[in-house]
């Protein structure tokens, strides 16, 4: 008989970039999380990001044994309404060095991101991008949902990079924004 190889979430935690340092905290129908409240937080303040502007997250240690694979899941709320097909970019930054040793200008702190030289366009060009989160013509007050891609951890350490080409800003209260990296493990049954 054949193996069977299986995707599965396994034993690692899910990672949440959010602004666990203010006031994150998603109503039921809009918590992108697994629920098993064992998550791996990351601080990313996403309040009043502007369009055509970025922000960096805080460092995320992927560790020495993680999984190979991370499904990427966001949910924004925008300041104004956003044009249907506009869109919320995704990158890492990686490093196999704690605080150095970044590509694009990234530092390894939760802060706004302009690139080298505030060169924005040309700096994401030597991140690894993940994919965009799709924007729907929304109220401001709807909170979006939307997969963001799959990426296979390239070193140790990252730094996640969101660029807003949503043509509208974050909401001014982030509280219910997040990103959310489910790690996929394979499974030899």
């Amino acid at each position: 008989m054949a193996n069977e190889v299986l995707q599965t979430k396994g034993s690692k935690n899910q990672i949440v970039f959010a602004d666990h340092a203010g006031d994150f905290g998603p109503t039921a129908a809009n918590d992108i999380r697994d629920g098993s409240g064992s998550y791996t937080n990351v601080e990313l303040d996403l309040v009043s990001l502007a369009d055509a502007a970025a922000r960096q997250s805080a460092q995320v240690d992927f560790g020495t044994d993680r999984a190979p694979a991370y499904y990427v899941k966001a949910a924004l709320e925008m300041a104004a309404t956003p044009t249907a097909g506009d869109v919320v970019e995704f990158y890492m930054a990686w490093s196999d060095k704690t605080g150095e040793g970044w590509p694009g200008g990234v530092s390894d702190g939760d802060a706004a991101y302009s690139g080298y030289s505030s060169n924005l366009a040309d700096s994401v060009k030597q991140l690894d991008y993940i994919g965009s989160f799709v924007c729907t013509v929304q109220i401001t007050t709807t909170v979006q949902i939307a997969e963001v891609g799959i990426f296979q951890p390239k070193a140790r350490y990252g730094v996640l990079i969101v660029k807003n080409e949503s043509a509208a800003a974050v909401h001014t209260d982030d509280v219910e924004c997040h990103v959310v990296f489910t790690p996929i493990i394979d499974e030899v049954q």
